[in-house]
């Protein structure tokens, strides 16, 4: 559909395409006629494309000020339109991406006899870089688990995760214990990882005959041990991966009992914020283990993300949050 843009004293039109157009009178007073087509102008600030400013009976000059005035708009709905055509399909793509990366995650979680595993991990955005896994080692028929935090947030995040996942996939056949597992990982990920990224992963094996938890970490905050109405950080530490071509990691060994519950974390749980800033924190982690004696792991899984929203009272959250709870039964 075609309006009249302009209109000079020789009678020409300047049509463009255009939805509306707004007549201004020429009354002799170039001062009306500016306030007039800044009033109009302002719509574009409103994110109002969709007019066009006509003069009539008006000099040549003018009316070129008013065709490059609407030829700058109707460049401007196309670049819009474009937009939100690209929008469309990045949107489309993240959703496809989403799902794709909860089918990559486990969707059931291995079984034992002495041991009750539960695991959440919700990202900040679409895709996100925080993951976890678990395994069994065929022959000596050791658990085996992790669960992972990929500095950076979305897309890339999401590409390296998947790439390091892929990597301890490939490994698990050779049954290595966790210090072994973070220094192979940490040697294939320094060749791969992309410049400025790093990786904090903490892996454990579970001896189910002997209620024995061994773990390594890499960087991820000290997971948490219940027993018998305390709790205890796990001191196991380590530098990330993919910082350096040779880290060495220590292993830590758990005798555990029966009544233990054991929690796994990223930093996106205990570094989440309230309205004043305070973080939830470690000690606030501690209170939701003290205070979940007698759930089951699940429970106990979502009880941490339902303290965790109270605190942040926020719709949307600013990192990835992963956490895993096991107990011993």
């Amino acid at each position: 559909m075609e309006s009249n843009v302009g209109q000079s004293r020789a009678g020409r039109q300047l049509a463009v395409g255009t939805p509306s157009s707004f007549a201004y009178p020429n009354d002799g007073s170039l001062r009306l006629l500016l306030r007039e087509a800044a009033n109009q102008l302002c719509q574009m600030v409103d994110g109002d494309f969709d007019f066009v400013v006509q003069v009539s009976n008006s000099d040549d000059d003018l009316d070129k000020l008013l065709l490059l005035v609407n030829f700058v708009m109707a460049t401007a709905r196309r670049s819009l339109n474009d937009l939100k055509n690209i929008h469309k399909r990045v949107e489309e793509d993240l959703a496809a991406a989403r799902r794709l990366q909860e089918k990559l995650s486990p969707q059931m979680l291995p079984t034992s006899r002495h041991l009750c595993a539960s695991a959440k991990c919700v990202p900040a955005r679409a895709v996100g870089g925080d993951f976890f896994d678990f395994f069994r080692y065929e022959r000596s028929g050791l658990y085996s688990g992790l669960i992972a935090d990929v500095s950076g947030k979305g897309a890339p995040a999401a590409l390296y995760a998947a790439l390091a996942s892929g990597i301890v996939g490939s490994m698990v056949d050779n049954e290595l214990n966790p210090q072994q597992m973070l220094t192979a990982l940490n040697r294939s990920l320094f060749r791969r990882a992309p410049d400025e990224h790093f990786m904090t992963l903490a892996y454990f094996t579970w001896d189910d005959e002997n209620l024995v938890l061994e773990v390594s970490n890499a960087g991820l905050p000290e997971p948490l041990l219940y027993r018998n109405g305390e709790v205890q950080r796990l001191r196991a530490h380590g530098v990330p991966l993919g910082l350096f071509a040779e880290a060495e990691y220590e292993s830590l060994r758990i005798q555990c009992q029966r009544g233990d519950t054991l929690l796994f974390y990223t930093d996106g749980v205990v570094e989440t914020v309230d309205a004043t800033d305070k973080d939830f924190g470690t000690q606030r982690l501690s209170n939701v283990l003290l205070s979940a004696n007698g759930y089951d792991s699940a429970r106990i899984v979502e009880m941490v993300f339902e303290r965790v929203n109270e605190h942040c009272q926020c719709a949307i959250n600013t990192d990835d949050q992963t956490v895993i709870a096991m107990k011993v039964v």
